[in-house]
């Protein structure tokens, strides 16, 4: 029965010597209840710093009274007084995030709601639209100078194994114009029975309502066909190479002319 109460004795005396411990047991932690690691503990009585393990635990040596200084970067500083209290239980100390101050924005411009004040006043001063003027200006001004081309050095250019020698294309194609100028037949002037040849065979094919609409019978247009003969050369170059579309097209450009001095209107009105 003594040993028993000798044991109980002694441990009432370790727990009570346990309790004016000189140690503080904390943690520490934000608003959002995370964990801070790396928080310094300053004793500031003994100047004793400590570091906040993973889990934001630390033990520092201190006495009642004592001030602990709790700083970590990113948070408010904060410092606790100890009292006994803190002995026998554990300091959990929450740390506030410092704001951040985001600068002001001031608003430069603000609209009256009155359009042409509005873009009076969004317009560019007249120095920046003169500058931009003339930059626009100068791009558009070809250069003075004479633009670099890339060359290849003599020294590393390939031989040119046709310098010196003839094109053959392209005299293959004068010796044939000149074979085809030699074996064209030369314009001559047509005598009597080929003009008469074709002047048969202009009547046969040209449309010639075109012409008796302006009073010409058949005698008036063979005095107006030799007269176009004579004056563009049709027998001459036509009679060996005929071609309608030409031959009419200069008919018309003749009894253009010819009208000018050749009045039919009358012999319409008297038939």
């Amino acid at each position: 029965m003594k040993i028993k109460l000798l044991s109980l004795l002694i441990l009432l005396f370790s727990i009570k010597a346990f309790s004016q411990s000189d140690y503080v047991m904390g943690n520490i932690s934000n608003e959002n209840g995370d964990k801070l690691p790396n928080t310094s503990i300053v004793n500031l009585r003994t100047d004793q710093v400590v570091i906040s393990d993973f889990m934001g635990n630390f033990v520092i040596a201190a006495k009642a009274s004592d001030e602990l200084r709790i700083a970590r970067q990113g948070y408010e500083r904060k410092n606790v007084t100890l009292n006994s209290e803190n002995f026998s239980k554990s300091l959990d100390v929450k740390l506030s995030i410092i704001p951040v101050e985001i600068e002001e924005v001031k608003i430069a411009f603000r609209p009256t709601g009155i359009l042409r004040k509005d873009v009076a006043r969004l317009n560019p001063p007249p120095k920046v639209v003169a500058l931009n003027s003339a930059m626009n200006l100068y791009m558009k001004t070809p250069p003075n100078g004479v633009t670099p081309t890339a060359t290849v050095p003599s020294s590393f250019r390939q031989p040119n194994f046709s310098a010196g020698q003839l094109d053959m294309m392209k005299l293959g194609s004068a010796i044939g114009g000149l074979i085809g100028k030699a074996t064209q037949s030369p314009k001559t002037t047509a005598n009597y029975s080929e003009k008469q040849e074709f002047y048969k065979r202009v009547k046969a094919v040209v449309n010639l309502d075109y012409y008796t609409s302006y009073g010409l019978d058949e005698y008036d247009f063979d005095i107006f066909l030799a007269y176009a003969d004579e004056s563009q050369g049709l027998s001459k170059n036509y009679r060996n190479n005929f071609n309608k579309v030409a031959i009419e097209s200069q008919l018309k450009v003749a009894f253009a002319e010819y009208i000018k001095t050749h009045n039919f209107s009358k012999k319409v009105s008297e038939g």
